[in-house]
Protein backbone atom coordinates (compact mmCIF):
# COMPACT_ATOMS: atom_id res chain seq x y z
CA UNK A 1 0.00 0.00 0.00
CA UNK A 2 1.05 3.60 -0.62
CA UNK A 3 2.65 5.50 2.25
CA UNK A 4 1.59 9.12 2.86
CA UNK A 5 -1.26 8.86 0.38
CA UNK A 6 -2.22 12.27 -1.01
CA UNK A 7 -5.82 13.49 -0.99
CA UNK A 8 -6.23 13.15 -4.76
CA UNK A 9 -5.30 9.45 -4.67
CA UNK A 10 -8.62 7.60 -4.52
CA UNK A 11 -7.73 4.26 -6.11
CA UNK A 12 -5.81 1.22 -4.93
CA UNK A 13 -3.25 1.55 -7.74
CA UNK A 14 -1.40 4.59 -9.03
CA UNK A 15 0.55 5.34 -12.19
CA UNK A 16 3.36 7.89 -12.35
CA UNK A 17 6.10 8.85 -14.79
CA UNK A 18 9.54 10.30 -14.19
CA UNK A 19 10.64 12.90 -16.72
CA UNK A 20 14.10 14.44 -16.93
CA UNK A 21 14.67 17.56 -19.07
CA UNK A 22 18.11 17.72 -20.66
CA UNK A 23 19.96 20.47 -22.47
CA UNK A 24 22.10 17.91 -24.31
CA UNK A 25 21.10 14.62 -26.02
CA UNK A 26 22.59 12.34 -23.38
CA UNK A 27 19.81 9.76 -23.56
CA UNK A 28 21.84 6.58 -23.33
CA UNK A 29 24.23 7.87 -20.67
CA UNK A 30 21.47 8.65 -18.21
CA UNK A 31 18.73 6.09 -18.92
CA UNK A 32 20.32 3.18 -17.01
CA UNK A 33 20.92 5.13 -13.79
CA UNK A 34 17.56 6.89 -14.03
CA UNK A 35 15.80 3.55 -14.43
CA UNK A 36 17.39 2.24 -11.21
CA UNK A 37 16.41 5.41 -9.34
CA UNK A 38 12.84 5.16 -10.61
CA UNK A 39 12.51 1.55 -9.49
CA UNK A 40 13.83 2.47 -6.06
CA UNK A 41 11.43 5.44 -5.92
CA UNK A 42 8.42 3.18 -6.54
CA UNK A 43 9.64 0.53 -4.08
CA UNK A 44 9.59 3.19 -1.33
CA UNK A 45 5.82 3.59 -1.93
CA UNK A 46 6.15 7.15 -0.66
CA UNK A 47 5.93 9.54 -3.59
CA UNK A 48 6.74 12.55 -1.46
CA UNK A 49 10.37 11.41 -1.19
CA UNK A 50 11.91 13.00 -4.25
CA UNK A 51 15.31 13.62 -2.71
CA UNK A 52 16.76 10.77 -4.82
CA UNK A 53 16.05 12.70 -8.01
CA UNK A 54 17.17 16.03 -6.57
CA UNK A 55 20.56 14.57 -5.66
CA UNK A 56 20.79 12.96 -9.12
CA UNK A 57 20.13 16.26 -10.92
CA UNK A 58 22.61 18.12 -8.71
CA UNK A 59 25.27 15.54 -9.53
CA UNK A 60 24.59 15.97 -13.25
CA UNK A 61 24.89 19.73 -13.02
CA UNK A 62 28.17 19.53 -11.11
CA UNK A 63 29.67 16.85 -13.38
CA UNK A 64 28.09 17.15 -16.84
CA UNK A 65 28.18 13.98 -18.88
CA UNK A 66 29.71 13.75 -22.35
CA UNK A 67 27.85 12.16 -25.26
CA UNK A 68 28.89 8.54 -25.80
CA UNK A 69 28.04 6.78 -29.07
CA UNK A 70 28.30 3.34 -27.44
CA UNK A 71 24.70 3.60 -26.23
CA UNK A 72 23.47 3.47 -29.83
CA UNK A 73 24.27 0.11 -31.43
CA UNK A 74 24.66 0.32 -35.19
CA UNK A 75 25.27 -3.42 -35.20
CA UNK A 76 21.86 -4.14 -33.64
CA UNK A 77 20.25 -1.78 -36.15
CA UNK A 78 21.89 -3.62 -39.05
CA UNK A 79 20.86 -7.01 -37.66
CA UNK A 80 17.28 -5.75 -37.45
CA UNK A 81 17.04 -4.25 -40.94
CA UNK A 82 19.95 -5.81 -42.89
CA UNK A 83 20.06 -4.35 -46.42
CA UNK A 84 17.27 -1.94 -45.57
CA UNK A 85 19.56 -0.14 -43.13
CA UNK A 86 21.17 1.59 -46.11
CA UNK A 87 17.71 2.50 -47.45
CA UNK A 88 16.90 4.11 -44.09
CA UNK A 89 20.16 6.07 -44.12
CA UNK A 90 19.42 7.38 -47.62
CA UNK A 91 15.92 8.26 -46.50
CA UNK A 92 17.22 10.38 -43.62
CA UNK A 93 19.53 12.24 -46.02
CA UNK A 94 16.61 13.12 -48.33
CA UNK A 95 14.78 15.07 -45.57
CA UNK A 96 11.37 13.54 -46.19
CA UNK A 97 8.39 12.99 -43.90
CA UNK A 98 8.99 9.71 -42.13
CA UNK A 99 6.85 7.90 -39.55
CA UNK A 100 8.16 5.02 -37.41
CA UNK A 101 5.61 2.84 -35.62
CA UNK A 102 7.44 0.30 -33.45
CA UNK A 103 6.97 -1.16 -30.00
CA UNK A 104 7.79 -0.99 -27.20
CA UNK A 105 8.43 2.75 -27.12
CA UNK A 106 11.94 2.21 -25.80
CA UNK A 107 12.77 0.23 -28.94
CA UNK A 108 11.10 2.90 -31.09
CA UNK A 109 13.21 5.72 -29.63
CA UNK A 110 16.43 3.70 -29.70
CA UNK A 111 15.92 2.67 -33.35
CA UNK A 112 15.40 6.26 -34.53
CA UNK A 113 18.30 7.69 -32.53
CA UNK A 114 20.67 4.92 -33.62
CA UNK A 115 19.76 5.58 -37.25
CA UNK A 116 20.38 9.31 -36.75
CA UNK A 117 23.71 8.55 -35.06
CA UNK A 118 25.03 7.10 -38.34
CA UNK A 119 25.42 10.72 -39.52
CA UNK A 120 28.66 11.92 -37.86
CA UNK A 121 28.22 14.43 -35.02
CA UNK A 122 24.48 14.77 -35.65
CA UNK A 123 23.24 13.73 -32.19
CA UNK A 124 25.75 15.67 -30.04
CA UNK A 125 25.93 18.81 -32.21
CA UNK A 126 23.09 18.85 -34.73
CA UNK A 127 19.81 18.71 -32.81
CA UNK A 128 19.62 22.19 -31.30
CA UNK A 129 16.70 23.14 -33.56
CA UNK A 130 15.16 19.71 -34.14
CA UNK A 131 11.80 20.74 -32.60
CA UNK A 132 11.82 24.39 -33.69
CA UNK A 133 9.01 25.69 -35.90
CA UNK A 134 8.77 29.09 -37.55
CA UNK A 135 8.04 30.89 -40.78
CA UNK A 136 9.78 29.36 -43.78
CA UNK A 137 12.84 31.09 -45.14
CA UNK A 138 14.00 30.51 -48.69
CA UNK A 139 17.71 29.85 -49.15
CA UNK A 140 19.42 32.27 -51.52
CA UNK A 141 20.19 30.77 -54.91
CA UNK A 142 23.37 32.87 -55.16
CA UNK A 143 26.50 32.14 -53.15
CA UNK A 144 29.13 34.84 -52.61
CA UNK A 145 32.70 33.78 -53.24
CA UNK A 146 33.81 35.60 -50.09
CA UNK A 147 32.73 38.48 -47.92
CA UNK A 148 34.71 41.15 -49.79
CA UNK A 149 33.77 40.24 -53.36
CA UNK A 150 30.89 41.88 -55.19
CA UNK A 151 30.63 39.17 -57.84
CA UNK A 152 28.37 36.17 -57.26
CA UNK A 153 27.35 33.04 -59.12
CA UNK A 154 23.87 32.39 -60.39
CA UNK A 155 24.02 28.68 -59.62
CA UNK A 156 21.59 25.86 -60.37
CA UNK A 157 22.21 23.15 -57.82
CA UNK A 158 20.49 20.50 -59.87
CA UNK A 159 22.70 20.78 -62.94
CA UNK A 160 26.30 19.96 -63.61
CA UNK A 161 28.53 23.04 -63.56
CA UNK A 162 29.13 24.33 -67.07
CA UNK A 163 31.90 26.92 -67.27
CA UNK A 164 30.53 28.28 -70.56
CA UNK A 165 27.23 29.18 -68.89
CA UNK A 166 28.49 30.82 -65.69
CA UNK A 167 26.77 34.18 -65.34
CA UNK A 168 28.21 37.11 -63.45
CA UNK A 169 26.27 39.93 -61.93
CA UNK A 170 27.02 42.80 -59.60
CA UNK A 171 25.77 42.48 -56.06
CA UNK A 172 23.67 45.55 -55.22
CA UNK A 173 24.08 46.94 -51.69
CA UNK A 174 20.92 47.22 -49.62
CA UNK A 175 21.40 50.99 -49.25
CA UNK A 176 21.45 51.66 -53.01
CA UNK A 177 18.23 52.72 -54.68
CA UNK A 178 17.10 50.48 -57.51
CA UNK A 179 16.97 52.43 -60.78
CA UNK A 180 14.78 51.23 -63.63
CA UNK A 181 15.95 51.95 -67.16
CA UNK A 182 12.53 53.24 -68.17
CA UNK A 183 12.73 56.09 -65.63
CA UNK A 184 16.17 57.39 -66.62
CA UNK A 185 16.00 60.84 -68.10
CA UNK A 186 17.93 61.89 -71.21
CA UNK A 187 20.20 64.15 -69.15
CA UNK A 188 21.29 61.30 -66.93
CA UNK A 189 22.12 58.86 -69.74
CA UNK A 190 25.58 60.22 -70.48
CA UNK A 191 26.58 60.12 -66.82
CA UNK A 192 25.23 56.63 -66.45
CA UNK A 193 26.99 55.43 -69.59
CA UNK A 194 30.27 56.65 -68.15
CA UNK A 195 29.60 54.84 -64.90
CA UNK A 196 28.63 51.71 -66.80
CA UNK A 197 31.86 51.86 -68.78
CA UNK A 198 33.86 52.10 -65.58
CA UNK A 199 31.84 49.28 -64.06
CA UNK A 200 32.51 47.12 -67.14
CA UNK A 201 36.24 47.71 -66.81
CA UNK A 202 36.11 46.71 -63.14
CA UNK A 203 34.06 43.67 -63.99
CA UNK A 204 36.53 42.68 -66.70
CA UNK A 205 39.35 42.79 -64.16
CA UNK A 206 37.34 40.76 -61.70
CA UNK A 207 36.27 38.34 -64.42
CA UNK A 208 39.88 37.82 -65.46
CA UNK A 209 40.82 37.01 -61.88
CA UNK A 210 37.80 34.79 -61.47
CA UNK A 211 38.53 32.95 -64.72
CA UNK A 212 41.99 32.15 -63.43
CA UNK A 213 40.48 30.73 -60.25
CA UNK A 214 37.98 28.67 -62.20
CA UNK A 215 40.65 27.37 -64.55
CA UNK A 216 42.78 26.32 -61.60
CA UNK A 217 39.81 24.54 -59.98
CA UNK A 218 38.90 22.86 -63.27
CA UNK A 219 42.48 21.68 -63.78
CA UNK A 220 42.58 20.21 -60.28
CA UNK A 221 39.28 18.41 -60.84
CA UNK A 222 40.34 16.96 -64.18
CA UNK A 223 43.71 15.99 -62.75
CA UNK A 224 41.95 14.25 -59.87
CA UNK A 225 39.66 12.44 -62.29
CA UNK A 226 42.60 11.28 -64.41
CA UNK A 227 44.44 10.12 -61.34
CA UNK A 228 41.37 8.32 -60.05
CA UNK A 229 40.96 6.44 -63.33
CA UNK A 230 44.52 5.22 -63.15
CA UNK A 231 44.34 4.16 -59.49
CA UNK A 232 44.11 0.48 -58.70
CA UNK A 233 43.68 0.81 -54.94
CA UNK A 234 41.10 -1.63 -53.61
CA UNK A 235 37.88 -0.21 -52.07
CA UNK A 236 38.73 -1.70 -48.67
CA UNK A 237 42.01 0.23 -48.59
CA UNK A 238 40.22 3.45 -49.45
CA UNK A 239 37.69 2.85 -46.68
CA UNK A 240 40.41 2.44 -44.08
CA UNK A 241 42.13 5.65 -45.17
CA UNK A 242 38.95 7.73 -45.22
CA UNK A 243 37.75 6.64 -41.81
CA UNK A 244 41.09 7.06 -40.12
CA UNK A 245 41.84 10.55 -41.51
CA UNK A 246 38.44 12.19 -41.69
CA UNK A 247 37.18 11.38 -38.22
CA UNK A 248 39.74 13.91 -37.00
CA UNK A 249 38.57 16.63 -39.40
CA UNK A 250 34.77 16.46 -39.26
CA UNK A 251 34.58 20.02 -37.95
CA UNK A 252 36.49 21.26 -41.01
CA UNK A 253 33.98 19.44 -43.23
CA UNK A 254 31.11 21.36 -41.57
CA UNK A 255 29.65 18.20 -40.07
CA UNK A 256 27.06 17.47 -38.90
CA UNK A 257 24.78 18.00 -41.86
CA UNK A 258 21.90 20.29 -40.85
CA UNK A 259 19.22 17.65 -41.39
CA UNK A 260 17.11 18.73 -38.41
CA UNK A 261 17.34 22.49 -38.30
CA UNK A 262 14.36 24.84 -38.09
CA UNK A 263 11.15 23.31 -39.58
CA UNK A 264 12.84 19.94 -40.11
CA UNK A 265 11.66 18.04 -37.08
CA UNK A 266 12.98 15.07 -35.13
CA UNK A 267 10.70 13.55 -32.48
CA UNK A 268 11.79 10.02 -31.50
CA UNK A 269 8.43 9.77 -29.74
CA UNK A 270 5.49 12.09 -30.42
CA UNK A 271 2.40 11.81 -28.17
CA UNK A 272 -1.12 11.95 -29.55
CA UNK A 273 -1.79 15.51 -28.34
CA UNK A 274 0.81 16.73 -30.89
CA UNK A 275 -0.87 15.03 -33.86
CA UNK A 276 -1.69 18.39 -35.49
CA UNK A 277 2.05 19.07 -35.77
CA UNK A 278 2.13 16.87 -38.87
CA UNK A 279 -0.13 19.22 -40.82
CA UNK A 280 1.59 22.46 -39.79
CA UNK A 281 2.23 24.45 -42.98
CA UNK A 282 5.75 25.41 -41.88
CA UNK A 283 6.98 21.82 -41.55
CA UNK A 284 9.39 20.89 -44.34
CA UNK A 285 10.30 17.40 -43.17
CA UNK A 286 10.17 15.19 -40.11
CA UNK A 287 11.30 11.91 -38.61
CA UNK A 288 8.89 10.97 -35.85
CA UNK A 289 8.06 7.91 -33.78
CA UNK A 290 4.53 7.13 -32.64
CA UNK A 291 2.49 4.32 -31.13
CA UNK A 292 -1.09 5.47 -31.77
CA UNK A 293 -2.82 4.21 -34.94
CA UNK A 294 -4.22 7.70 -35.62
CA UNK A 295 -0.75 8.80 -36.74
CA UNK A 296 -0.78 6.20 -39.50
CA UNK A 297 -4.04 7.58 -40.91
CA UNK A 298 -2.47 10.96 -41.70
CA UNK A 299 -1.82 11.63 -45.38
CA UNK A 300 1.28 13.77 -44.88
CA UNK A 301 3.79 10.89 -44.58
CA UNK A 302 6.17 10.04 -47.40
CA UNK A 303 7.00 6.67 -45.86
CA UNK A 304 5.86 4.58 -42.89
CA UNK A 305 8.07 2.01 -41.15
CA UNK A 306 5.88 -0.47 -39.28
CA UNK A 307 6.95 -3.23 -36.93
CA UNK A 308 6.93 -6.76 -38.36
CA UNK A 309 6.08 -5.39 -41.79
CA UNK A 310 8.55 -6.68 -44.36
CA UNK A 311 8.04 -3.70 -46.67
CA UNK A 312 8.30 0.00 -45.97
CA UNK A 313 5.07 1.76 -46.91
CA UNK A 314 6.35 4.25 -49.48
CA UNK A 315 3.64 6.61 -50.65
CA UNK A 316 5.08 7.76 -53.99
CA UNK A 317 6.64 5.94 -56.94
CA UNK A 318 9.26 8.69 -57.22
CA UNK A 319 10.54 8.14 -53.68
CA UNK A 320 10.46 4.39 -54.24
CA UNK A 321 12.67 4.88 -57.28
CA UNK A 322 15.06 7.15 -55.36
CA UNK A 323 15.49 4.55 -52.62
CA UNK A 324 16.22 1.62 -54.94
CA UNK A 325 19.55 0.01 -54.07
CA UNK A 326 22.05 -0.21 -56.90
CA UNK A 327 24.37 -3.11 -57.66
CA UNK A 328 27.23 -1.12 -56.11
CA UNK A 329 25.08 -0.64 -52.99
CA UNK A 330 24.47 -4.39 -52.74
CA UNK A 331 28.20 -5.04 -53.08
CA UNK A 332 28.82 -2.48 -50.34
CA UNK A 333 26.35 -4.18 -47.99
CA UNK A 334 28.16 -7.47 -48.41
CA UNK A 335 31.10 -5.89 -46.62
CA UNK A 336 29.08 -5.84 -43.39
CA UNK A 337 28.95 -9.61 -43.24
CA UNK A 338 31.53 -12.00 -41.85
CA UNK A 339 31.94 -15.67 -42.70
CA UNK A 340 29.33 -18.06 -41.28
CA UNK A 341 26.63 -15.35 -41.52
CA UNK A 342 28.27 -13.19 -38.86
CA UNK A 343 28.16 -9.38 -38.72
CA UNK A 344 31.11 -7.01 -38.51
CA UNK A 345 31.94 -5.19 -35.29
CA UNK A 346 30.24 -1.98 -34.15
CA UNK A 347 33.29 0.10 -34.99
CA UNK A 348 33.64 -1.46 -38.43
CA UNK A 349 29.98 -0.88 -39.30
CA UNK A 350 30.20 2.81 -38.40
CA UNK A 351 33.43 3.11 -40.37
CA UNK A 352 31.77 1.64 -43.46
CA UNK A 353 28.80 4.01 -43.23
CA UNK A 354 31.13 6.99 -42.76
CA UNK A 355 33.03 6.04 -45.89
CA UNK A 356 29.77 5.70 -47.83
CA UNK A 357 28.63 9.15 -46.71
CA UNK A 358 31.96 10.82 -47.56
CA UNK A 359 32.02 9.21 -51.00
CA UNK A 360 28.42 10.31 -51.61
CA UNK A 361 29.22 13.91 -50.62
CA UNK A 362 32.23 13.91 -52.93
CA UNK A 363 30.13 12.67 -55.85
CA UNK A 364 27.29 15.10 -55.11
CA UNK A 365 29.53 18.18 -55.17
CA UNK A 366 31.46 17.13 -58.30
CA UNK A 367 28.69 15.58 -60.39
CA UNK A 368 29.61 12.71 -62.69
CA UNK A 369 26.84 10.67 -64.28
CA UNK A 370 28.61 7.34 -63.97
CA UNK A 371 29.46 7.88 -60.29
CA UNK A 372 25.93 9.17 -59.63
CA UNK A 373 24.46 6.04 -61.22
CA UNK A 374 26.34 3.86 -58.75
CA UNK A 375 24.58 5.67 -55.88
CA UNK A 376 21.28 5.77 -57.83
CA UNK A 377 21.11 8.80 -60.12
CA UNK A 378 17.63 9.92 -59.02
CA UNK A 379 18.67 9.64 -55.36
CA UNK A 380 21.76 11.84 -55.84
CA UNK A 381 19.75 14.46 -57.76
CA UNK A 382 17.16 14.54 -54.99
CA UNK A 383 19.87 14.77 -52.33
CA UNK A 384 21.49 17.71 -54.14
CA UNK A 385 18.21 19.61 -53.94
CA UNK A 386 17.79 19.18 -50.16
CA UNK A 387 18.15 22.11 -47.82
CA UNK A 388 20.82 20.26 -45.83
CA UNK A 389 23.08 19.71 -48.84
CA UNK A 390 22.66 23.27 -50.11
CA UNK A 391 23.57 24.68 -46.68
CA UNK A 392 26.60 22.40 -46.46
CA UNK A 393 27.72 23.33 -49.99
CA UNK A 394 27.34 27.05 -49.28
CA UNK A 395 29.88 26.80 -46.43
CA UNK A 396 32.63 25.33 -48.64
CA UNK A 397 35.07 24.89 -50.21
CA UNK A 398 36.42 21.86 -48.35
CA UNK A 399 40.10 21.15 -49.08
CA UNK A 400 39.97 17.71 -47.46
CA UNK A 401 37.35 16.56 -49.98
CA UNK A 402 39.88 17.02 -52.78
CA UNK A 403 41.55 13.87 -51.45
CA UNK A 404 38.38 11.78 -51.65
CA UNK A 405 37.82 9.88 -54.87
CA UNK A 406 34.36 10.94 -56.15
CA UNK A 407 33.02 7.46 -56.73
CA UNK A 408 31.07 4.73 -54.96
CA UNK A 409 33.11 2.66 -52.45
CA UNK A 410 32.19 -0.46 -54.43
CA UNK A 411 32.14 0.87 -57.97
CA UNK A 412 33.18 -1.65 -60.62
CA UNK A 413 32.21 -3.77 -63.60
CA UNK A 414 29.26 -6.14 -63.39
CA UNK A 415 30.00 -9.83 -62.93
CA UNK A 416 28.21 -13.10 -62.22
CA UNK A 417 28.32 -12.50 -58.45
CA UNK A 418 26.43 -9.23 -58.97
CA UNK A 419 23.63 -11.10 -60.74
CA UNK A 420 23.33 -13.44 -57.74
CA UNK A 421 23.26 -10.43 -55.40
CA UNK A 422 20.52 -8.77 -57.40
CA UNK A 423 18.41 -11.94 -57.53
CA UNK A 424 18.85 -12.47 -53.76
CA UNK A 425 17.86 -8.85 -53.12
CA UNK A 426 14.74 -9.11 -55.28
CA UNK A 427 13.65 -12.39 -53.68
CA UNK A 428 14.32 -11.33 -50.08
CA UNK A 429 13.65 -7.59 -49.97
CA UNK A 430 10.78 -6.90 -52.38
CA UNK A 431 7.11 -7.82 -52.11
CA UNK A 432 6.98 -9.26 -55.62
CA UNK A 433 10.14 -11.28 -55.01
CA UNK A 434 8.81 -12.71 -51.76
CA UNK A 435 5.54 -13.70 -53.44
CA UNK A 436 7.49 -15.39 -56.22
CA UNK A 437 9.76 -17.13 -53.72
CA UNK A 438 6.73 -18.25 -51.72
CA UNK A 439 5.08 -19.60 -54.87
CA UNK A 440 8.21 -21.61 -55.66
CA UNK A 441 8.32 -23.01 -52.13
CA UNK A 442 4.59 -23.86 -52.17
CA UNK A 443 4.94 -25.54 -55.56
CA UNK A 444 7.97 -27.48 -54.40
CA UNK A 445 6.15 -28.55 -51.25
CA UNK A 446 3.04 -29.51 -53.27
CA UNK A 447 5.05 -31.46 -55.80
CA UNK A 448 6.95 -33.14 -52.99
CA UNK A 449 3.73 -34.20 -51.31
CA UNK A 450 2.28 -35.37 -54.62
CA UNK A 451 5.47 -37.24 -55.43
CA UNK A 452 5.45 -38.99 -52.08
CA UNK A 453 1.76 -39.82 -52.46
CA UNK A 454 2.32 -41.14 -55.99
CA UNK A 455 5.26 -43.23 -54.83
CA UNK A 456 3.13 -44.68 -52.05
CA UNK A 457 0.26 -45.51 -54.42
CA UNK A 458 2.64 -47.07 -56.93
CA UNK A 459 4.24 -49.09 -54.14
CA UNK A 460 0.86 -50.30 -52.94
CA UNK A 461 -0.20 -51.11 -56.48
CA UNK A 462 3.05 -52.95 -57.08
CA UNK A 463 2.61 -54.97 -53.89
CA UNK A 464 -1.01 -55.70 -54.74
CA UNK A 465 -0.17 -56.87 -58.24
CA UNK A 466 2.77 -58.90 -56.96
CA UNK A 467 0.56 -60.51 -54.29
CA UNK A 468 -2.14 -61.23 -56.86
CA UNK A 469 0.33 -62.82 -59.25
CA UNK A 470 1.88 -64.92 -56.50
CA UNK A 471 -1.58 -65.96 -55.35
CA UNK A 472 -2.55 -66.98 -58.89
CA UNK A 473 0.67 -68.97 -59.32
CA UNK A 474 0.11 -70.75 -56.01
CA UNK A 475 -3.45 -71.61 -56.99
CA UNK A 476 -2.13 -72.98 -60.31
CA UNK A 477 0.42 -75.12 -58.53
CA UNK A 478 -2.23 -76.50 -56.21
CA UNK A 479 -4.47 -77.29 -59.16
CA UNK A 480 -1.64 -79.02 -61.08
CA UNK A 481 -0.59 -81.05 -58.06
CA UNK A 482 -4.16 -82.18 -57.37
CA UNK A 483 -4.57 -85.89 -58.30
CA UNK A 484 -7.01 -86.55 -61.12
CA UNK A 485 -10.42 -88.03 -60.13
CA UNK A 486 -11.36 -91.50 -61.54
CA UNK A 487 -14.33 -91.75 -63.84
CA UNK A 488 -16.93 -94.28 -63.21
Amino acid sequence: SIVNKEADVTRNSIQKSVCLLLRQPLYGNISEELQLLTEKYFEEKDFSKINLFEEFVQKLNLNPLVFDIKYFSAKDLFIQYRRKTLILLKLILLQRKVLFMLSPIENLVKTILTLVSLIPELIPNGLNECTLLGEKENLPRSISLNDTEDIVFDKNFNQQLNFDQVKLKTQVDDDDDEVESSSISTQEKEKEEGEQQETKLNLMKRATSLTAKLSDTFNRLTTTTTTNTAMTTSPSTLIANYSQDYLNHLDQLQFPLQLFNKNNLLHPYLPLNNLDLLTNRNVNSYVIGASNALFRQQVTHDIIIVENDEDFLIQSSQLKSELQLTTADLRFLQMFEEENNGIKSEEEIRRLFLNYLLSLMAVAQTPNDEAMNDFNYSFVKSFQSTEAFRLWQSKGPYPYFDQIIPRHPQAGQLNVADVKLRVAHVLDDTETGRKLKGAFEDTSHFMGEKSRAATKVLGQAKNSIFSSVIGTINQGKQWLNKPPTSSE
